[in-house]
């Protein structure tokens, strides 16, 4: 199996050294287009109104919908990232009443982007496969969107494996290095997190240019509980990801609506609403396996507003984002099950784009409280960040986090952080 992964490598690798190169940044499309990554960012990984509408098109300009493709050019479907990351971390335990420190420069991923493009007259696909240095390969997209009507406004649909939503502005890809809390962070008594749960699912939306308005609706497989000790939950996505027939909620589908609003160029809000279930143990061992016992069910509900705007065009961005968050147990008596009720987030930031997609530098200020049911359990957290491109094919972001975290026995724990994403695209 390793030696099949070794030689996938060794063919992508050959296939992006006999590419044809030219001076545009952003790589597979830029080079369909000839165009540089303004074309579609506000600063890389932000997509502006452009970006956004040519990915929901199906990697396509909106005058294009239904237009043929012309020849097939291998360059403009594939492309591939490499990142290393360093990193610096300091934890203060009051309770334990210590210090810990720890330093690493390590590789992070390699990711590869093969058959992503448009094709036919109203297709495209997104495959997105990653590979870290303690797993194999993970599938974070691999779908396929059809779109019908034109430059007016159209209507997608896809199938397949996709992030969780597609955010503009605010709640679309950060600047830095982290996201906002109430995304990553786990309420009180349940082992659901807003992102990073790439889902096998089935979407639908409509897209109109003239009010700027985009709204789809999903239906996905679920989620289930990973059984790896973290607590926290995983999709339900097929082959070892697939809920056990003894388990709660093994039929049960998970469900989102997103509204996406262009308030103006490059400025707008985001509505996210996403209810599903997700089963786990009743009760834990010491070292976070599951105990013998039967399972439980908790249904959840996440809700998040999100908005931006460029206070200076093309300068100076401000953004915002509210999140909160019900789950109910099917078994109050499940361990964390007096904890589980409301939680909520929120953040604020500010990023300043010193030169247009080159360097731009942002702080953002977070607020997490995973159960309002709970005292003195809450969590703040400070980063200010950096994201440079120095020359074509190479970024680098770095960042500097401060996150206190309340502890019911008194006082806080407090984490520092300071990492630098080397990241080579080609």
């Amino acid at each position: 199996m390793r030696n099949k992964i070794t030689l996938t490598i060794l063919g992508f690798c050959l296939l992006f050294f006999f590419m044809p190169k030219n001076s545009y940044s952003t790589p597979n499309f830029a080079r369909k287009y000839e165009k540089n990554c303004a074309m579609c960012h506000t600063h890389i990984p932000k997509l502006n109104q452009t970006g956004y509408e040519f990915r929901l098109a199906g990697f396509r300009l909106p005058d294009e919908i239904g237009n043929k493709e012309g020849a097939f050019n291998m360059g403009d479907f594939f492309t591939a990232r490499l990142q290393t990351q360093y990193t610096y971390t300091k934890h203060q335990d009051v309770v334990a009443g210590n210090d810990t420190s720890n330093s690493q420069l390590e590789f992070k991923e390699f990711t590869m982007y093969p058959l992503t493009g448009s094709w036919g007259e109203n297709f495209g696909s997104l495959v997105e496969l990653s590979m870290a240095p303690d797993d194999v390969f993970e599938v974070e997209n691999a779908y396929v969107r059809g779109v019908y009507g034109d430059a007016e406004g159209w209507y997608q649909a896809r199938v397949g494996i996709m992030h969780p939503w597609e955010g503009f502005g605010a709640s679309d890809r950060p600047l830095g290095l982290s996201r906002p809390l109430f995304q990553k962070q786990k309420a009180a008594g349940s082992p659901f997190i807003l992102w990073n749960l790439d889902e096998t699912a089935i979407e639908v939306g409509h897209h109109s240019v003239k009010t700027g308005t985009s709204i789809s609706a999903r239906m996905s497989n679920g989620i289930i509980w990973k059984e790896d000790g973290s607590g926290k939950a995983e999709p339900a996505q097929g082959g070892k990801l697939v809920k056990p027939a003894n388990q709660p909620g093994q039929k049960d589908k998970s469900y989102q609506i997103v509204l996406n609003q262009i308030v103006r160029k490059d400025s707008g809000l985001t509505l996210y609403y996403y209810r599903g279930t997700v089963p786990f143990p009743n009760l834990y061992n010491s070292d976070g396996t599951p105990a013998a016992g039967p399972f439980t069910k908790d249904t959840f509900d996440r809700f998040a507003l999100y908005g931006n705007w460029f206070a200076v065009p093309k300068t100076l961005n401000l953004l915002a984002g509210y999140g909160s968050g019900k789950d109910s147990l099917e078994d109050s008596t499940v361990s964390g099950g007096a904890n589980a009720g409301e939680s909520s987030g929120y953040f604020v930031e500010a990023d300043y784009h010193v030169t247009e997609n080159k360097l731009a530098v942002g702080a953002r200020y977070d607020g997490f409280d995973p159960s309002k049911n709970v005292d003195h359990n809450s969590q703040q957290m400070l980063a200010v960040f950096a994201n440079y491109t120095p020359v074509q094919h190479l970024q680098l972001v770095g960042e500097y986090s401060k996150k206190k975290t309340e502890q019911t026995a008194g006082g806080e724990n407090e984490d520092n952080q300071f990492a630098v994403n080397f990241i080579f695209i080609f």
